[in-house]
């Protein structure tokens, strides 16, 4: 019971700041810093881009691109001389 009120008490202090359900959800998850980030130039879009090694493949790069409304990801092998560098 002591855990339910608990519970029930962190849950809505954390809605309460401005959380979502799936943040909440997803608190405990890793983060990790991708390899390279930048920005894009373009008209009229404000694009970010970042490139990253997932976690259970380092064999490959993936590429996420996001504007204001769209996103997109693109995942490679990486090449010989890429995964020379790597180690």
């Amino acid at each position: 019971m002591k855990k339910l009120i608990i519970s029930a008490i962190f849950l809505a202090t954390t809605l309460n700041a401005g959380m979502t359900w799936s943040q909440v959800l997803s608190w405990k998850n890793k983060t990790i810093q991708p390899d390279a980030q930048y920005s894009v130039e373009t008209e009229g879009y404000n694009v970010r881009v970042y490139e990253f090694t997932p976690l259970t493949d380092p064999g490959s790069t993936c590429i996420m691109s996001f504007t204001n409304e769209k996103m997109g990801m693109f995942c490679f092998a990486k090449s010989k001389s890429a995964l020379k560098k790597d180690r």
